[in-house]
């Protein structure tokens, strides 16, 4: 898979591979994150898109010929009598969507008429005129082109990770078009933005796996709570809790998955030793940590803790599938270094069991080298990318350094290398 990114944000051009663990190292302020970001939205906008317009527009078809159904009623009908007439044309607008057959106004009333058995048309006013309405109804949604909804969608999807500074805010930029590319083998989806809207978009490749941002340990706080995240956070929210009203939801898929991770898990062991719970009543996670009388309540936990306790969340939950991808903005800005490593090597070993797709951003030379050296003991090297983000006038890129890594330690040592020649003017001043 490869990502293509021109004149987006701060981004003048990128080019990522993103096979395997792809690590992109840099400065603050150099857009690490907008490349996470814009994978996040690609896969999570186009996530099942035809699936899920199809459901937008019966949806809308639904709600309004409920409300022109109510328009025409003339006398007082009962709650059953006006959901049976409901049901009627609910079922019709299930039947001739998913049957994809062409929308004729009179066709459509007249199947309608046929639809209403045993109506008694005296309780609506102009009820051939209703079935007009409603007909004209559905042919006015289904009419609507899927290019134009898609578009619609990603529009509203990027802003609200980028909050509507998707164009350039350079002044010294001409061109306004934000252009990305992203190409699974021989396809590729394409999206164009201007004035932060999505005006072009060519499709050829069906998303049917999601996208995990994580960014944020303080999440962990957030999931006995009712408020309002961002979209990315409430994302994960969603999969940590993922919460399942049958016994039997997700059975096979929690077996294929335990069958996976069961070193995964003997590592996770290692820092986050106990089982997590759920308070019905509060609704309150803990943690039953080995050794202690009573468990601690999530929120309780060090930074550092909580960041293992996502992982360990996601794999009991079922959360995280093959082929997925996982986004890690700077995961290891709150850990030692020595749970840096662990950390890094619970990456490799989920990345090579799942066959996901993974990105992090990182400042750490210890979180670098811990992948680089876990990557080869896994036999998953091949499969690792790394990049320095920069900043020129005002404008990112991204190079590849993956043949010369060392350019990454030589960036991150440079701070320490300013220490020493202080140390040394100030010993010998």
């Amino acid at each position: 898979m490869k990502l293509n990114i021109s004149n987006f944000a701060k981004i003048d051009n990128a080019d990522i591979i993103i096979d395997g663990i792809t690590v992109i190292a840099g400065e603050n302020n150099t857009g690490k994150s907008t490349i996470g970001k814009i994978l996040f939205s690609i896969f999570n906008s186009l996530y099942d898109i035809n699936e899920q317009i199809q459901g937008q527009r019966i949806s809308e078809i639904n709600a309004n010929n409920r409300k022109i159904i109510q328009n025409h009623i003339n006398v007082q009908m009962d709650f059953k009598t006006y959901r049976q007439y409901t049901l009627y044309v609910e079922r019709y607008v299930n039947n001739i969507i998913f049957n994809n057959e062409t929308f004729n106004k009179d066709e459509i009333a007249a199947e309608l008429n046929e639809q209403f058995k045993e109506k008694n048309n005296s309780i609506f006013d102009d009820y051939d005129i209703m079935l007009e309405e409603i007909a004209d109804n559905i042919i006015r949604v289904m009419n609507i082109s899927n290019d134009v909804i898609r578009k619609e969608i990603i529009s509203r999807y990027f802003n609200s990770v980028f909050n509507r500074q998707i164009n350039s805010l350079s002044s010294d930029r001409d061109i306004n078009l934000a252009d990305i590319d992203l190409q699974i083998k021989d396809k590729h989806n394409k999206l164009s933005f201007s004035n932060n809207e999505c005006n072009d978009f060519l499709g050829e490749i069906n998303i049917l796996h999601k996208a995990v941002y994580i960014d944020n340990p303080f999440i962990i706080d957030e999931l006995s709570k009712y408020q309002d995240l961002n979209i990315i956070n409430e994302t994960l929210k969603a999969l940590l809790l993922n919460k399942k009203n049958d016994i039997f939801d997700g059975v096979i898929g929690a077996v294929m998955a335990k069958e996976k991770i069961n070193d995964i898990m003997i590592l996770l062991r290692k820092v986050v030793d106990g089982d997590i719970t759920n308070d019905q009543m509060t609704g309150e996670f803990y943690l039953q940590l080995n050794g202690y009388n009573e468990p601690v309540a999530l929120s309780n936990l060090s930074t550092g803790m909580k960041s293992f306790v996502i992982l360990k969340m996601l794999l009991e939950k079922g959360s995280l599938s093959e082929k997925d991808v996982v986004i890690l903005d700077e995961p290891e800005i709150h850990l030692h270094p020595q749970w840096q490593i662990a950390y890094a090597e619970l990456l490799v070993l989920l990345q090579k069991q799942f066959d996901l797709s993974v990105v992090v951003t990182t400042h750490s030379p210890y979180f670098v080298d811990a992948i680089n050296l876990f990557s080869c003991k896994y036999a998953t090297d091949s499969s690792v990318n790394y990049y320095i983000s920069s900043v020129d006038n005002n404008r990112v890129n991204m190079k590849n350094v993956t043949d010369n890594i060392e350019e990454i330690y030589k960036k991150m040592v440079s701070p320490i290398e300013a220490l020493d020649t202080l140390r040394y003017e100030l010993n010998n001043g």
